[in-house]
């Protein structure tokens, strides 16, 4: 019998799959909230996520790079945005600063087959640029149905922008390694907010506190369990 993992690892869809006759879903209006769309399934999503054209970063993009591992996964890891290496693997996390994170994972006491690690834009920004607001916002329902699938009871947030799409002006470096509590989608969240590991590679000296604030994982889990 397959499991969940082996199932949406075979349903991932190649570039160039589109939603197969189900139509593009209303165009994003920005300032206007869009309804989360529902799945059975990471596969479905994943379908209707490849051909997306709801904001401008389609037009520069190899590939759309949705999210990655079990489908109930009791850790998410939630980054910014896919880089180069992402783009045209057409997974997340899979240059350097995913070895890095895989590292950190290890420390931990983690596998990275056992999280579940995605991207607040599913999309490569040109030049790996900070993605905008409305890009933001325009890929929030691919988010926010991730987030209702794999149903984690923990998500580790690597850096401003994926801190940010929970709280709001919201700096690392002050929440860092602390456990939170979020409204999201109708539903409250725990996030666990870190640098992002390529902030790292560009100044090693953090590496101690992203080890720290990752070492704090297990024990966050274990309370959570309580």
């Amino acid at each position: 019998m397959s499991t969940n993992r082996e199932r949406d690892r075979e349903a991932r869809p190649k570039a160039g799959d589109c939603w197969k006759g189900r139509g593009d879903p209303a165009p994003f209006v920005p300032g206007v909230p869009d309804p989360v769309p529902s799945y059975r399934s990471l596969g479905a999503l994943f379908s209707d996520m490849a051909c997306c054209t709801r904001c401008e970063l389609a037009s520069g993009r190899t590939q759309v790079v949705p999210g990655v591992g079990p489908r109930r996964a009791a850790v998410l890891i939630l980054g910014e945005a896919p880089g180069a290496e992402e783009d045209r693997r057409g997974a997340p996390f899979v240059g350097r600063a995913g070895r890095l994170l895989d590292r950190l994972l290890a420390n931990a006491g983690l596998e990275r087959e056992d999280v579940f690690i995605t991207n607040v834009v599913a999309c490569r920004p040109p030049g790996n640029r900070t993605p905008r607001a409305a890009e933001i916002r325009a890929h929030a329902p691919w988010l926010d149905a991730q987030l209702r699938l794999v149903q984690p009871r923990l998500i580790v947030t690597l850096g401003r922008v994926a801190l940010g799409y929970f709280i709001r002006n919201a700096k690392v470096t002050e929440l860092r390694g602390k456990a939170t509590t979020v409204e999201r989608d109708g539903r409250r969240l725990t996030i666990l907010p870190t640098l992002h590991p390529a902030a790292v590679l560009r100044a090693p000296d953090l590496l101690p506190s992203v080890e720290e604030d990752f070492g704090r994982i297990r024990e966050v889990l274990a309370r959570l369990e309580d």
